[in-house]
């Protein structure tokens, strides 16, 4: 810990542990919390690259490498829920843009927000779990966009082979 930020926790009024449980929920969530952190930051595969020195092309590469690497130690570690995903990931990838990033902060919020039960049904799940990857996209009305000629591309790994679907987010 920076030792700037130890001596102000130490000359604080309260008990910063306290206020770290408030923060996180309860006492049980900053437990559980410190103990993904540590998996990360003991683990070799998240020690981060210096992406400066690269190109555009090998920077993607990182990209992809580090999305395919977290999904399989969230599951190596069983993490699975909500905010033990946004701990694991706030961490591995600070300061990292991720290619699975959408499916995370649109795709399953926007899902759960204005899906149907039939569309939750189908596709909650499995973008939960990554066994897909799922996107958003938006276009604002009245800017002279083609709505009705809107379409979108879904993939279906591991043949990559394109679907269209016209007119909504998720069909």
């Amino acid at each position: 810990m920076n030792q700037d930020l130890r001596k102000e926790r130490a000359a604080a009024s309260f008990n910063p542990e306290l206020l770290t449980h408030v923060l996180d929920g309860s006492p049980e969530n900053t437990r559980r919390r410190r103990e993904i952190e540590n998996l990360i930051l003991k683990d070799p595969d998240f020690q981060h690259e210096d992406l400066n020195f690269l190109t555009r092309s090998q920077r993607y590469e990182v990209a992809v490498r580090k999305s395919a690497t977290t999904v399989e130690k969230m599951r190596k570690f069983g993490i699975a829920d909500p905010d033990e995903i946004m701990w694991f990931k706030k961490l591995h990838l600070v300061n990292f843009v991720e290619p699975v990033g959408l499916n995370y902060s649109m795709f399953i919020p926007t899902l759960l927000n204005q899906g149907t039960t039939a569309q939750q049904e189908k596709w909650l799940l499995s973008s939960q779990r990554l066994e897909i990857i799922g996107t958003y996209a938006q276009t604002e009305l009245g800017h002279d966009k083609a709505i009705d000629r809107f379409e979108y591309l879904e993939y279906e790994l591991p043949n990559l082979i394109p679907n269209y679907h016209n007119g909504s987010i998720m069909s």
